[in-house]
């Protein structure tokens, strides 16, 4: 895959955030310009939105699981997307944003 990471921008406060049990939207820019949005979630917090919602079962957009959604995770988490497989995963993980993200 062209284009290496460059930034990660959180959509969400991360300081509201409960680092065992939540989820957050980010969006990571390339340094070649393009912008893909992911969805960070750790295990747990899948658990508690079946619970939440009383299934047994969740599907949703794909979530880049985190043991713990600390920035340190979470960027290891996306350099193996962006390394593994010559990028593959960001395309199933992430989806392409049209151009730049504003956030930027």
């Amino acid at each position: 895959m062209s284009g290496s990471f460059m930034q990660i921008i959180y959509i969400s406060p991360r300081e509201e955030i409960n680092v065992e049990n939540d989820n957050i939207d980010v969006h990571v820019k390339l340094d070649d310009g393009r912008v893909f949005s992911l969805l960070v979630a750790t295990p747990n917090n899948i658990y508690w939105c079946m619970d939440n919602i009383g299934v047994n079962y969740f599907f949703g957009t794909p979530p880049l699981f985190v043991r713990l959604l600390t920035e340190e995770q979470i960027e290891t988490a996306i350099r193996a997307l962006l390394t593994e497989d010559d990028g593959y995963w960001l395309s199933v993980y992430g989806a392409l944003q049209d151009p730049i993200c504003p956030e930027s």
